[in-house]
């Protein structure tokens, strides 16, 4: 099967799905560039997701290794030890699943792939149920920017 939409909900049966989500469903500037999430250390393509209560920071563990990294530029913003515990939330399906696929979208200042990041989005496929949908976005407001995207 491929990417298809179920009871208003966006449901894919694999990667390519999830990237080919950010054209089906997209964003509100769009994705000029889109990049899957890997682990660093055993090259794991399913991880859980938590972010902090703006939904601005993103943290993964990998689910083969458990390697935890803040995706991103989250390490420079995620909440301090003492807000931690208040604004940590995990990201989870509607099944219950937390396992999920996770892909980067990346728009540019002015179109061009060599530019500066203006916005980063976060897509998910859930190994569980398919379900696709975004669960994280930031406006990048600094320059230079474009090392994020080598960063996911």
């Amino acid at each position: 099967m491929a990417l298809r939409e179920i009871d208003n909900s966006w449901i894919g049966d694999d990667l390519d799905d999830l990237l080919a989500y950010f054209e089906a469903d997209p964003p509100e500037y769009g994705a000029h560039r889109v990049v899957v999430a890997r682990c660093a250390d055993c090259a794991g393509q399913v991880f859980v997701l938590e972010t902090d209560e703006s939904g601005s920071c993103v943290r993964r563990t990998c689910a083969g290794c458990d390697r935890t990294v803040p995706m991103l530029d989250s390490a420079e913003h995620w909440p301090t030890l003492d807000e931690e515990a208040e604004a940590r939330y995990f990201v989870e399906c509607v099944c219950g699943e937390d396992n999920v696929e996770t892909a980067v979208g990346f728009t540019f200042r002015d179109g061009t792939p060599a530019a500066d990041v203006h916005w980063i989005y976060i897509a998910i496929r859930c190994v569980a149920d398919g379900r696709l949908g975004y669960c994280a976005s930031w406006r990048i407001s600094y320059g230079p920017s474009h090392h994020l995207v080598d960063s996911v």
